[in-house]
C-alpha cells in the first residue's frame, strides 16, 4: 500500500509535468504564429534611370533630374509608400552592403553630393531616386543590397548563332524593334514614368521579358548547349539574388524589392512559390 507521502509526491510530480507542458504550449503558440506570419514582398521591375548601358537592350531614358521627371518620380514614390514597407532591397551587390548603407546615412544627413557604390554611380539611378528617397520618407535606418552579379556571356551566344543559327540573330533584331520595346520607348519619351512602370509590371510584359531567354535555349548542336549554358548563368544569378533576399527577410516583414525588369520573370515566380512569402503585385498600387 502506497503511503500518503508517496501518493502526494506522485500527484505533485504529475501536476508539475502538466504545468510544464501547459506553459510550453502557451509560449510556443506565439512563436508558431510568428513563424507562420507571412513575409510580404513587392517586386518592382524598373528601367535603369541613369542609362548605364549594360543590358542587351538599352533604352534611352530622359534626364530624370528635370522638374517634370522629379514630379513623376514623386508620384511613383507616393503610390509605393502606400504599401508601407519596413525594408527596401535594391539592385546593388551584397558585397557592397557596408558602403551602400554608409552612403544612405550620408544621404539622410544631407551630406551626399555624388552617388557612387558598386556598379551605380549616378544620382539619376533608380536606387537613389526611388530606393533611397522611399526609404528615407518611411524613416528607415537602413537599405539593403541584395544583388549577386554573374556576367551573362551574350557575345558567346551571338557568335554561336552567327555560325550555326543565323535565324536567331534575325529573331533578336526583330525583338529589339517589337511592339513591346516600341511601347516602352514611346512611354519613356512621351509618357510619364508612372505610365512606364504600369506597363512594365503587367503579367503580359513580364512574359515578354522572358521570351528571349527561352528562345536562346535553341542555340545548341550535338556537342554544345551554348544557349542553355549562358542562360543558366542568368538563372543562377537570380537564384542567388533570391537567397540574398531571404537572408534579410523576417516573419512579418513588408519588403519593397526593385530590380531591372529583365529579372522579373525569374524573381517573381520564386516569390510566388515560396512557402514563406506572400507576393505583392505592384500593379495593385501602381494602378
Amino acid at each position: 500500500m502506497i503511503s500518503m507521502m508517496k501518493l502526494l509526491t506522485v500527484l505533485s510530480k504529475s501536476k508539475l509535468t502538466a504545468l510544464v507542458i501547459l506553459l510550453l504550449s502557451i509560449f510556443a503558440l506565439p512563436m508558431q504564429a510568428q513563424d507562420r506570419e507571412p513575409i510580404k514582398v513587392m517586386f518592382l521591375g524598373t528601367t535603369h534611370l541613369d542609362n548605364p548601358g549594360r543590358d542587351a537592350i538599352n533604352m534611352e531614358v530622359p534626364d530624370v533630374l528635370t522638374d517634370q521627371k522629379q514630379k513623376e518620380l514623386k508620384d511613383i514614390r507616393d503610390v509605393l509608400a502606400e504599401f508601407n514597407p519596413n525594408k527596401v532591397a535594391l539592385e546593388v551587390q551584397r558585397k557592397y552592403q557596408s558602403a551602400f548603407d554608409s552612403l544612405y546615412q550620408k544621404f539622410r544627413a544631407g551630406q551626399i553630393d555624388t552617388f557612387s557604390t558598386g556598379d551605380f554611380v549616378s544620382k539619376r539611378s533608380e536606387q537613389y531616386q526611388i530606393g533611397f528617397k522611399l526609404a528615407n520618407r518611411l524613416n528607415h535606418n537602413h537599405v539593403y543590397a541584395v544583388d549577386h552579379y554573374i556576367p551573362m556571356n551574350m557575345g558567346k551566344m551571338m557568335r554561336f548563332a552567327k555560325k550555326h543559327q543565323p535565324e536567331f540573330l534575325e529573331y533578336f533584331k526583330e525583338y529589339k524593334s517589337s511592339r513591346h520595346i516600341m511601347i516602352k520607348d514611346s512611354l519613356l519619351q512621351n509618357g510619364t514614368l508612372l505610365e512606364l512602370y504600369q506597363y512594365m509590371n503587367t503579367e503580359q510584359s513580364v512574359k515578354k521579358y522572358h521570351e528571349p531567354y527561352v528562345r536562346s535555349l535553341s542555340l545548341s548542336n550535338d556537342t554544345s548547349f551554348v544557349g542553355a549554358d549562358v542562360t543558366a548563368d542568368y538563372y543562377r544569378r537570380n537564384l542567388r539574388i533570391f537567397a540574398n533576399l531571404m537572408k534579410i527577410a523576417e516573419p512579418g516583414d513588408r519588403i519593397f524589392m526593385m530590380f531591372g525588369a529583365g529579372h522579373s520573370p525569374f524573381i517573381r515566380p520564386l516569390l510566388k512559390d515560396s512557402p514563406r512569402i506572400e507576393f505583392v503585385d505592384p500593379m495593385d498600387y501602381l494602378e
